[in-house]
C-alpha cells in the first residue's frame, strides 16, 4: 500500500518539480537607482513558447508587450520606489512571475542624452533626453553605459547581421549584468559599430572611458574598438582607439586625416572568455584631439598623439561607440562590455 501510494504521488511530484524549475530571470534594471524610462530586459526559462507578457507596476498593468523573448522594453516611471512585476504565460498554460523593487530618481536636466537612432557615425545632432549622470565638482560621469538606452547599430563595413543593441545578460559579467554584443559577417573583413550619445557640455575638456571586456571566440576577431567623442560647436573631436590583432598593437584615429594611426603598445590576442580592461586618458588641447594614455590590463603606456578634428553641424554633445571587426574568414562571435563608464571634466 505506501509503495502504491508512493507511485501515486511521482507524477505529482514529478509536474511541481518542472513547473518550478520555469522561471523568469529579470536582468535589468538592478538594484541599484535608475533613471526614468527604464530598461527592463527579462529572459524565460521555460519548456514551452511564451504565449503573453504583462508588465506591472505597483500592481498595475502598464505594458503588454508582444511575446518576444527575450522581453526588452523602456517603461516610464516617476520617481521615487515601486515594485516591478513581470508576469508570463506559457502555451501549455503554466504562469511564470517575477518581481523585483526599483529606485527611480528624479530627472536630471543639467546633462542628458538622446534615446532615438536617428543620428549618424558621422556625428550625431544635439538633441537631449535623460540619461542621468553623477556630478561632483566640475566633474560628471555616465556609468554602467552597456546597460542604457539609445544604442544603435551602424554597419561600418560590408553587410554582416549584427545585433540592433547590446542585449543585457546576467552572465558573464562582473557586476550582475552586462552587454552582448554579436557580430555575424556575411564576407570577408565585415565590421559592425554601436553609437551611443550620453549628453551635452559646452566646458568639458578632459576625458577618461573606462571598460572591460571579453570575446566568446577571440580567433574569429580582426580586432576590436572603444571610442569617445565631444562636439564643441562646429568642431568634432574624435578619440578612437583599435586593438588590432592583426597588426599586434593598439592604434588611434586621425580624425581629420581620415585613418589610423598605429602605437607601439602591444595588443595580443586575448583568452576565450577572458575580461580585458581598457582605460583611454584623452582631451582637447589647442584645437587638437589629444591621445594621453592608455592602461591595458593595469599597464599604462603613454601615447602623445594628437590630431585636428572634423568639421560638423554645430553642437555640443558627447557620447561614445563600441565596434567588432570581422576576420577573413567570416566568422561570427559575441563580445561582452561591461562596467563601460565615461567620465569628463
Amino acid at each position: 500500500m505506501l509503495f502504491a501510494r508512493s507511485l501515486t504521488l511521482l507524477p505529482f511530484l514529478f509536474v511541481s518539480i518542472i513547473a518550478g524549475a520555469q522561471n523568469i530571470s529579470i536582468v535589468s534594471p538592478t538594484a541599484s537607482t535608475v533613471g526614468s524610462p527604464v530598461r527592463v530586459v527579462a529572459n524565460f526559462s521555460s519548456t514551452a513558447p511564451i504565449d503573453s507578457i504583462s508588465v506591472l507596476l505597483d500592481s498595475v498593468e502598464v505594458a503588454h508587450p508582444e511575446a518576444v523573448t527575450p522581453l526588452d522594453i523602456d517603461v516610464p516611471m516617476s520617481a521615487g520606489s515601486h515594485l516591478l512585476t513581470i508576469n508570463a504565460v506559457q502555451s501549455d498554460g503554466l504562469q511564470l512571475t517575477a518581481s523585483r523593487s526599483v529606485d527611480v530618481s528624479a530627472p536630471v536636466t543639467a546633462m542628458s542624452a538622446t534615446t532615438t537612432s536617428s543620428t549618424s557615425a558621422s556625428g550625431p545632432s544635439d538633441d537631449t533626453a535623460g540619461v542621468p549622470m553623477t556630478t561632483s565638482g566640475g566633474t560628471s560621469t555616465v556609468s554602467h553605459i552597456e546597460e542604457k538606452s539609445g544604442w544603435y547599430m551602424y554597419p561600418d563595413q560590408g553587410n554582416p547581421d549584427c545585433s540592433s543593441k547590446p542585449n543585457l545578460m546576467s552572465s558573464p559579467s562582473l557586476d550582475g549584468t552586462s552587454g552582448r554584443f554579436s557580430l555575424a559577417p556575411n564576407g570577408q573583413f565585415n565590421n559592425c559599430l554601436w553609437p551611443i550619445r550620453l549628453g551635452k557640455s559646452t566646458t568639458a575638456t578632459h576625458f577618461t572611458l573606462n571598460t572591460y571586456y571579453q570575446l566568446s571566440n577571440p580567433s574569429a576577431s580582426q580586432g576590436i574598438e572603444f571610442s569617445s567623442n565631444k562636439h564643441v560647436d562646429t568642431k568634432w573631436y574624435k578619440f578612437s582607439v583599435q586593438c588590432s590583432y592583426y597588426k599586434g598593437v593598439f592604434s588611434v584615429w586621425d580624425t581629420a586625416g581620415g585613418k589610423w594611426s598605429a602605437t607601439n603598445i602591444p595588443c595580443k590576442r586575448p583568452g576565450r572568455y577572458t575580461w580585458e580592461h581598457l582605460v583611454v586618458q584623452t582631451e582637447i588641447s589647442n584645437g587638437k584631439a589629444v591621445f594621453k594614455s592608455l592602461t591595458h590590463n593595469g599597464v599604462t603606456y603613454a601615447i602623445n598623439k594628437s590630431f585636428y578634428p572634423k568639421k560638423s553641424s554645430s553642437a555640443y554633445s558627447f557620447g561614445v561607440h563600441f565596434q567588432m571587426n570581422g576576420n577573413r574568414g567570416g566568422d561570427s562571435y559575441y563580445a561582452w562590455v561591461d562596467n563601460l563608464k565615461f567620465t569628463l571634466w
